[in-house]
C-alpha cells in the first residue's frame, strides 16, 4: 500500500519513532514490484483476452498459449502477475465468486534452475499447498496436481523462469516434456515467461515444433530514443515510475529533464530504471534531503548490465568526440 505523502512541514513534525516507522513504511514501497502501464502490458493483456475467449470456444483443437520473453529486466514476471490478477479479478467478478476460497483460476509457479520433471511438478504443488511425499514420482505429483486445479476451476496457468529448462540439458529436456504433458492435460491456457524463450528446451526439436505452432510470442525489448515517440514513451516511463516516489522535497516530473541521461544509465530497461529511481530515493530519505537530481542518481550503482551499457555509450561518444575533433583539424 502506497504510504501518505507528507510535506517537509509534516515530516520535521514526526516524532523520532513514528519518523523511522514512516521511513521504512516507504522503503517497503519502494522496493516492492508495483505495476506500471506499458505498451507490452497493454499488448499483453488485450493478447491474452483473446487467447482466453478462442480457448474457452475451442473443443476439437489445441489450446493456443502465450509466452513472454526477453532479456533480463524487462519487466517480464511483474507483466505476467498483473495479467494473472486481472483475470483473477475478472473470473470472479464474473462468475460471483469473489470471496470463493475453492476457486483459484490463476496458479503461478516458478521454474527452479537445473530443474527436473519431479521439481516442476513440485513448483506448482508448492504453490496450491499441496504435500508432495518423498518418495512420489513426477506422474503422481502430476495426476494430484491436475486433479486440484481441476476441481479449483483453474483457466490461467502462469509459468515463471522458463528458461531454467536449458540449465541441464538431459533434465531441462524431460521436464519441458512434463511441461507440454501438463499442458495437454488441463483444460486452461498456458503463460510462458522467460529469458530468451526460443532457445530454451521447450520449443526444441519436434516437441518444440509442436507447441510454437499454437503459441503466440510477444517480445519485449528495451525502450529506445531514436525517434520522436521512442523518446516521448520512455519519458513517460520515467515519469511513471518518479511518480511511485515518495518523496518531500521533490519536484514532480522534474527527471524529465534527465529523461536522456537516465537511458544512457539504465539502456531502456524498466527494471534498470525501477532499480536506480528506487535507491537514489531509499538514499535521499536516509540523508534528508528528500529529493532526486543528477547529482543524486551519479551517486547511485546500477546493475552491471546497465554499467556496461553506460560505459559503452560514453566510450562510443568518445571516439565519435575524437573522431569530429581531428576531421575539423
Amino acid at each position: 500500500m502506497e504510504p501518505e505523502r507528507l510535506s517537509r512541514k509534516e515530516l520535521k513534525s514526526l516524532s523520532p519513532e513514528k519518523k523511522d516507522a514512516y521511513d521504512r513504511e516507504r522503503f517497503a514501497w519502494l522496493a516492492a514490484d508495483t505495476v506500471l502501464e506499458t505498451t507490452d502490458t497493454q499488448a499483453l493483456s488485450r493478447q491474452t483476452k483473446i487467447i482466453l475467449a478462442r480457448n474457452a470456444a475451442t473443443t476439437a483443437t489445441a489450446r493456443r498459449g502465450l509466452a513472454v520473453s526477453g532479456a533480463a529486466g524487462m519487466g517480464k514476471s511483474t507483466a505476467a502477475l498483473l495479467i494473472g490478477k486481472r483475470h483473477e479479478k475478472a473470473e470472479r467478478r464474473r462468475l460471483d465468486r469473489a470471496d470463493d476460497v475453492s476457486f483459484a483460476p490463476v496458479v503461478y509457479a516458478v521454474i527452479p534452475p537445473a530443474t527436473t520433471p519431479r521439481m516442476l511438478m513440485q513448483a506448482f504443488a508448492n504453490w496450491l499447498g499441496l504435500p508432495v511425499p518423498q518418495r512420489s514420482t513426477a506422474q503422481l505429483v502430476t495426476e494430484h496436481v491436475v486433479g486440484v486445479l481441476r476441481t479449483l476451476g483453474t483457466s490461467l496457468v502462469i509459468v515463471d523462469e522458463v528458461h531454467n529448462l536449458t540449465t541441464n540439458r538431459q533434465a531441462g529436456a524431460e521436464a519441458a516434456s512434463t511441461l507440454k504433458q501438463f499442458a495437454d492435460r488441463l483444460d486452461a491456457t498456458f503463460l510462458y515467461a522467460g529469458i530468451d524463450l526460443p532457445t530454451t528446451d521447450l520449443f526444441a526439436g519436434d516437441m518444440g515444433r509442436q507447441i510454437k505452432a499454437r503459441m503466440i510470442m510477444h517480445q519485449m525489448r528495451p525502450y529506445g530514443i531514436g525517434s520522436k515517440t521512442d523518446r516521448e514513451a520512455w519519458t513517460e516511463l520515467v515519469l511513471g515510475v518518479e511518480d511511485l516516489l515518495t518523496l518531500a522535497e521533490h519536484e514532480p516530473e522534474s527527471l524529465a529533464e534527465e529523461a536522456s541521461y537516465l537511458w544512457d544509465r539504465t539502456g531502456g530497461s524498466i527494471g534498470g530504471l525501477r532499480a536506480l529511481l528506487s535507491d537514489a530515493a531509499i538514499g535521499a530519505i536516509i540523508d534528508g534531503t528528500e529529493k532526486i537530481d543528477r547529482r543524486r542518481l551519479q551517486a547511485i550503482a546500477t546493475d552491471y548490465a546497465a554499467e556496461e551499457h553506460h560505459h559503452t555509450r560514453a566510450a562510443m561518444s568518445s571516439d565519435s568526440g575524437k573522431r569530429g575533433l581531428q576531421r575539423a583539424q
